[in-house]
C-alpha cells in the first residue's frame, strides 16, 4: 500500500470497509486516530497520548463549503501549503485549546526545541468530492502564524501553518505503521525515506514539480546501436526539406486529432517550417492555430534556449508552437518552457520514433520505404 502525489484514493469514511483506501490503510488499532475533518493525529501504540504523535494527517476541501470562512492553499509550484488550524468561534475555548491546533503546536514546539528527530511526518490530502481523497505529499511544518478570520461577523483568532511539500513522490504506508509501533526512539527513523531523514538532519528537499517533467538526454534519444537508434539515423540521413516533409506527414497521420497542416515554402517560411490548426470537435467547435519548426540535428547537438525562444517569439496570441527534432533539449530549454508556461510542445528524437511505431510505419527495423518514398516524392 502506498500513496503517490496527485493520485486519488477511495474514502469510505471508515476503516472496516473493504474498498476503503484511506482510513483502513492509515489507521492501526490502538492509535487513537479519529474519523474527523481537518487535523488527525495518529498516536504511538505503546506511548501515552500526550506524547508527540507518530504522524499527522491533514485534510483540505477543494470545494468551498458554506459556512467555512477560511480556505487552505495548496501550491505544488512553490511546494507550499498554507493550512488553517481547527479553531472556531467559541465563547469558552481558546484557539490553542482545539485538539488539532494543540497537536500541530506541540509539533512546532518540538522543532523549536531542537527535538527534530521526534517530529512527526505530516501527510496532506485534499477532498475533491465526497468519497475521494487526493494525496498532495509528505510535508514538514516550517512556520506558524497567529492570525484572524471572521465567522458569523465576529473575529476569531486561529493558527495558520506553513507546510513545505518534500520531494518524495511515493509514501509507503508500512513506514507509517512502523513508526506507530516503534518502542525505541533511537530507531524511530530507521526505515524512513531518504527525504525524511534529510529533513531531520537539517536539509529540506522541496518538491520540484518542474524536475519531474524535465527529461535527461538518455530519455530523449534511443540507444545508438539499437533498432530504434537505426530508425532515428534514417530520419537524420534525410535532407532538410525531406525531413520537414516527413514531420508534416507524421503529424498529419495522427489519429483522434482533426487538423490541417501545411509546409511553408523554403524561402518564405518566416522562420517556421509548417503551420496549421487543430480542431476541437462539437460541442466545443474550437480551432487552435499552431506554428512548427522541424530541425534535423546530430544526436549529440542539443536544442537550447536560443532555438526554442525563436519559435516562442514568432507565436501570435492564441497560437501554439510545435518544435520537432532528431536530437534532444537541454534542461534549461525544457525548464524555461515549463516555468514560463509557454504554449509549446517539444518533440524529441525518441518521440519521433515512438510515433512512427504507433502509426505502424516501421517494418523490419526501418521506416517503410514505400511510405517514405511517397512523402519525399511530393516535395
Amino acid at each position: 500500500m502506498e500513496y503517490k502525489i496527485g493520485h486519488r484514493y477511495i474514502d469510505k469514511g471508515g476503516s472496516s470497509h473493504p474498498d476503503d483506501e484511506f482510513l483502513s490503510w492509515i489507521n492501526i488499532e490502538g492509535s487513537g486516530m479519529r474519523n474527523a475533518d481537518g487535523i488527525r493525529a495518529l498516536n504511538y501504540v505503546s506511548k501515552k497520548s500526550d506524547h508527540l504523535p507518530a504522524y499527522i494527517i491533514l485534510i483540505s476541501h477543494e470545494v468551498k463549503r458554506i459556512g467555512n470562512p477560511w480556505e487552505d492553499i495548496v501550491d505544488h509550484n512553490t511546494a507550499t501549503i498554507m493550512y488553517w488550524g481547527d479553531a472556531k468561534l467559541d465563547k469558552i475555548k481558546g484557539y490553542s485549546e482545539f485538539r488539532g491546533n494543540m497537536r500541530l503546536l506541540q509539533t512546532w514546539e518540538a522543532i523549536l526545541d531542537g527535538r527534530i528527530n521526534e517530529v512527526p511526518p505530516i501527510l496532506h490530502f485534499s477532498k475533491p468530492k465526497k468519497g475521494i481523497v487526493k494525496f498532495n505529499g509528505l510535508c514538514a511544518l516550517t512556520d506558524l502564524q497567529i492570525t484572524w478570520f471572521e465567522q458569523q461577523s465576529e473575529p476569531v483568532k486561529n493558527y495558520r501553518f506553513k507546510l513545505t511539500i518534500l520531494d518524495q513522490d511515493v509514501i509507503n504506508v508500512r513506514w507509517l505503521h512502523e513508526r506507530a509501533n516503534n518502542k525505541d526512539i533511537s530507531q524511530l527513523n530507521a526505515t524512513a525515506p531518504k527525504t525524511w531523514t534529510d529533513y531531520i538532519n537539517g536539509k529540506i528537499n522541496k518538491l520540484d514539480v518542474w524536475a519531474k517533467s524535465i527529461l535527461k538526454k538518455e530519455d530523449q534519444l534511443p540507444e545508438t546501436n539499437s533498432a530504434d537508434g537505426k530508425v532515428l539515423s534514417q530520419l537524420h540521413d534525410l535532407g532538410n526539406l525531406e525531413f520537414e516533409a516527413v514531420v508534416v506527414a507524421i503529424l498529419s497521420s495522427l489519429p483522434h486529432v482533426s487538423h490541417k497542416i501545411t509546409r511553408t515554402r523554403p524561402t518564405r517560411d518566416g522562420g517556421f517550417d509548417f503551420y496549421g490548426e487543430f480542431s476541437i470537435p462539437y460541442p466545443m467547435n474550437y480551432n487552435i492555430a499552431f506554428l512548427g519548426e522541424a530541425k534535423k540535428f546530430e544526436r549529440n547537438a542539443s536544442i537550447g534556449v536560443r532555438h526554442v525562444s525563436r519559435l516562442v517569439a514568432r507565436l501570435n496570441r492564441g497560437e501554439y508552437g510545435l518544435f520537432v527534432t532528431t536530437s534532444y533539449y537541454t534542461e534549461q530549454a525544457q525548464r524555461e518552457i515549463l516555468q514560463d508556461g509557454y504554449p509549446v510542445k517539444l518533440f524529441t528524437g525518441m518521440d519521433l520514433v515512438k510515433i512512427l511505431h504507433e502509426l505502424r510505419l516501421i517494418q523490419n527495423g526501418e521506416i517503410k520505404r514505400d511510405w517514405l518514398r511517397s512523402v519525399v516524392d511530393r516535395i
